[in-house]
C-alpha cells in the first residue's frame, strides 16, 4: 500500500510541476523549469536548516518552537480579524440558512431538497450562530473565523504528537510549525464557512488519539479511543468522501486484531459510531424543520455522471446538474443520470476513458493550494493593500506554495518508499492518500479542494522524509553558489517574461456576485421607481457593471459620489449593463437608477440573511442588487521588477547561507 501510496505522489509530483491548473487565481505560473529550480533551492535551504537545528540545545529549541507556536497565533487572529468572507456559491446557501435556524424559523431553502449532503453542517453553523447571537454577536463573522483557525489547529496538535511519536521531534516539530506557519490553505480555508475546514485535520486528529490511546490503559483508552471513533462519524457526516477515512480505519483495526494489538471490540465500537453520528444527524435535521424529499433530492449517480462529463475533466458541471435536477421523480432522475452514464462510458471507450482519468487526476493533485484563491472572491472586510495588489499577491503566494508542495510530495514519497517502525501509522496515512484518490479520480466528481484532508498527511510524510533523508554535505561550494548565481539570473528572466506576458488591462475594486448561483433570482423596478445604492470600492474605479434580467425599457442612471454628480446617462436596460465613466478615486459610489419606462424592468440581485457588504444580521430576506465595478487601465505587469528581484535575491541568500554553513562539527 506504501508503495501504490508513493507511485501516486509521484504522479501528482509531474502534474504539479509540468501542468498545474489555470483557474482564477492559479491562472499565473512560472515556467516549468524555474518551478523545479525554486523546489531545489528550497531542498537545499532545508537541508541547511537541518544542519542548523540540530546542533540547538534543548532549551533553544524550545524556546524557537514556543516562539513560532505564539506566532500562528497572533499571524491566525490578525487573517480572522482582516478578512471576513461573504460566502458564495454552496456557502452562501450555507450561511444564510443557518441564520434563519438562528433565529428560530425552521423554514428551509430549496436547495436542501436538492443536496441535502449541506444540511449537517448547515446545522453546525447555525448552532454556532446562535452561540453568538446569544453572546451579543450581531455580527459574528470574526468570532466563527477564530473558531474555524482553533479547530484546524488541533491538526497542528496532532501532528506534534505523531512527530514526538516517530522520534523526529528535532528538528521535526519545529519543521511542521513552520510549515503550518506558512501554509496558505490553512489561512484560506481558515475563512471560508464550509465543510473543507471541519474534514481538513481529522485523519491526523484521528491518528494522534490512537497513538495517546496507545499508552494507556482503563477508561482512559475508552475515551480517547471513543472520541477519535466520535471525530471520524462527524467527518462522514458532514462530508460523504470521509466514508475513506473510516473505511482506512477498519482496515488498520481488522490488521491490529490479526497481530493481537487490539481486540475485535474496537471494530463493533467504529461501526456502532458512525451508525450512532448518522442518526443523531438525522434526528437534529428532523427537530430543526428538515424533510428530505427524495423525488428533489440529485440522487447519487448525478454526481457519477458529472464526474465522467470530459468536458470539465470531471468537476462540477451545472448544466449536467440542471438536466437531472427538472426531471419529475427520483425515477426520472435516476434513469437520466443512468443513460448520461451509459452514454459517456460507451463514447469516451477504454483510451479515453483513461485520458479522462489522468485529466481528473491533475484536478485533484496539481495544485497545491488545493482552490486555496478560488473560495472567495468577494469580501465583508479585506485590507486595501491586498485587494489593490490582489493578483500580484496571489501570484507570489501561488508560486510559494506549489514550491512547498512539491517540496512536500518528494519527503513524502521518501518515507513512503524507505522502512520505518511506525507501520502503523504510515499504512493509515499511505490508505488515505490511496482511497481519496480512488473516490474522487475514479468514481465521483473531483475538485482540487477535495483532496484538502491529505494536506496535513502530506505535512507529517514530508517532514519525516525531510528528518531521514541523507544529509548534503556540500563539498564544491564555489561551484555550486556559481551556479546558483546564474540560474538565479535564468529565473529572474524568465519570470520578467512571465510578468509581461500576463499583464493586465483591468481590475475589480467592488463587487456583489451572489445570485446566480442555482437558482437566479431578480427584483423589478416599476415604472417611475427609483433604486439607490451605496457602494464601497477599494480603489480608482472608471466603469460599473448592472446585471439586467429584462433587455427593454427605459432607465436612467445616475452615478456620483460625495463631491458631486459624475455621470448621467439613459437608454436601455442592456444598453446600460455596461458604463464607462470619469475615473474617481473615491471610494464610496452612489448609484441612482430610475425606471422612466412604461414597464417594469427587472435586474439581478441575491435575496439575502445577512447585508452584503456588511455583514449585519437581518430578521427578513433583503434584496442586494448584483454588480461589478471596474478599474480599466493600461496594460501593466504581473508583478514588479523590483518585486522580483527581491524574491529572488532572498531565496539566492538563504541557498547561499546553507552551502557555506560550516558548524565546528564539520
Amino acid at each position: 500500500m506504501n508503495w501504490l501510496a508513493a507511485g501516486i505522489l509521484c504522479w501528482a509530483g509531474l502534474f504539479a510541476a509540468l501542468q498545474p491548473i489555470h483557474f482564477f487565481a492559479d491562472q499565473d505560473w512560472v515556467q516549468p523549469a524555474v518551478m523545479v529550480l525554486l523546489v531545489l533551492a528550497l531542498l537545499v535551504i532545508l537541508n541547511g536548516l537541518r544542519r542548523w537545528v540540530t546542533r540547538w540545545s534543548a532549551i533553544t529549541y524550545r524556546r524557537v518552537l514556543i516562539g513560532v507556536i505564539l506566532l500562528i497565533g497572533v499571524t491566525q487572529l490578525i487573517v480572522a480579524w482582516q478578512f471576513v468572507d461573504v460566502g458564495r456559491a454552496d456557502a452562501y446557501f450555507v450561511r444564510n440558512q443557518a441564520i434563519v435556524l438562528a433565529q428560530g424559523r425552521h423554514h428551509w431553502n430549496d436547495y436542501f431538497l436538492v443536496y441535502p449532503n449541506n444540511v449537517n453542517f448547515t446545522l453546525l453553523e447555525a448552532a454556532l450562530i446562535k452561540l453568538g447571537l446569544s453572546l451579543g454577536l450581531q455580527t459574528p463573522w470574526v468570532a466563527l473565523n477564530i473558531s474555524r483557525f482553533l479547530w484546524l489547529d488541533t491538526g497542528l496538535a496532532a501532528g506534534l504528537v505523531i512527530i514526538k511519536h516517530w522520534q523526529r521531534w528535532q528538528p521535526g516539530a519545529l519543521a511542521l510549525a513552520v510549515t503550518w506557519l506558512l501554509s496558505v490553505p490553512i489561512y484560506a480555508f481558515g475563512l471560508f464557512a464550509y465543510t473543507d475546514a471541519l474534514v481538513m485535520p481529522l485523519t491526523v486528529d484521528v491518528l494522534a488519539l490512537a497513538y495517546l490511546a496507545k499508552r494507556t490503559f482503563g477508561w482512559r483508552q475508552l475515551v480517547l479511543g471513543w472520541l477519535g471513533l466520535g471525530l471520524v462519524a462527524l467527518g462522514v457526516a458532514m462530508k460523504a468522501n470521509l466514508i475513506v477515512l473510516w473505511l482506512a480505519l477498519i482496515l488498520s483495526l481488522m490488521v491490529a486484531v490479526w497481530q493481537q494489538c487490539v481486540t475485535w471490540t474496537w471494530l463493533v465500537r467504529a461501526v456502532v459510531a458512525l451508525g450512532l453520528g448518522i442518526f443523531g444527524m438525522q434526528l437534529w435535521a428532523h427537530q430543526s424543520g428538515y424533510q428530505k424529499q427524495a423525488a428533489v433530492a440529485l440522487p447519487t449517480t448525478s454526481w457519477l455522471a458529472m464526474s465522467l462529463n470530459p468536458k470539465l475533466a470531471g468537476q462540477y458541471n451545472a448544466t449536467d446538474m440542471q438536466l437531472i435536477r427538472q426531471q419529475p421523480s427520483a425515477a426520472k432522475k435516476q434513469q437520466t443520470a443512468q443513460k448520461l452514464i451509459r452514454q459517456r462510458l460507451t463514447k469516451m471507450g477504454v483510451w479515453g476513458s483513461l485520458t479522462h482519468l489522468f485529466a481528473k487526476f491533475r484536478v485533484f493533485w496539481a495544485t497545491g493550494d488545493f482552490d486555496s484563491f478560488k473560495l472567495t472572491t468577494q469580501w465583508l472586510r479585506a485590507p486595501t493593500w491586498y485587494l489593490q495588489g490582489q493578483r500580484a499577491w496571489q501570484f507570489w503566494l501561488v508560486t510559494g506554495t506549489q514550491v512547498g508542495f512539491l517540496a512536500l510530495l518528494l519527503g513524502s514519497i521518501w518515507t513512503l518508499v524507505t522502512p520505518s517502525h511506525y507501520r502503523f501509522g504510515i499504512s493509515l496515512l499511505a490508505l488515505m492518500i490511496v482511497g481519496l484518490t480512488l473516490f474522487h479520480v475514479g468514481l465521483w466528481e473531483v475538485e482540487a479542494r477535495y483532496a484538502l484532508p491529505l494536506l496535513p498527511v502530506l505535512m507529517l510524510l514530508g517532514i519525516n522524509g525531510w528528518m531521514t533523508i541523507p544529509v548534503w554535505q556540500p563539498q564544491r561550494r564555489k561551484l555550486v553558489s556559481c551556479l546558483a548565481g546564474w540560474l538565479t539570473i535564468f529565473s529572474f528572466i524568465s519570470i520578467l517574461q512571465t510578468s509581461q506576458n500576463r499583464s493586465q488591462t483591468s481590475q475589480i475594486v467592488a463587487r456583489q456576485g451572489n445570485g446566480a448561483y442555482f437558482t437566479a433570482t431578480s427584483q423589478a423596478l416599476q415604472p417611475g421607481q427609483t433604486k439607490t445604492l451605496l457602494i464601497p470600492t477599494s480603489g480608482v474605479s472608471n466603469q460599473v457593471q448592472l446585471l439586467p434580467v429584462t433587455k427593454k425599457g427605459r432607465v436612467c442612471l445616475t452615478i456620483s459620489t460625495r463631491q458631486g454628480l459624475v455621470r448621467q446617462v439613459t437608454g436601455t436596460p442592456n444598453q446600460l449593463a455596461q458604463v464607462t465613466y470619469p475615473r474617481t478615486a473615491q471610494r464610496q459610489l452612489y448609484l441612482q437608477l430610475r425606471n422612466i419606462g412604461q414597464s417594469a424592468v427587472n435586474y439581478s440581485v441575491a435575496n439575502a440573511n445577512y447585508q452584503q457588504t456588511t455583514g449585519q444580521l437581518l430578521k427578513r430576506p433583503q434584496a442586494s442588487w448584483r454588480y461589478y465595478i471596474v478599474n480599466t487601465h493600461a496594460a501593466v505587469t504581473l508583478t514588479r521588477t523590483s518585486t522580483i528581484g527581491l524574491m529572488l535575491g532572498a531565496v539566492l541568500v538563504a541557498v547561499l547561507g546553507s552551502v557555506w554553513y560550516r558548524p565546528r562539527a564539520d
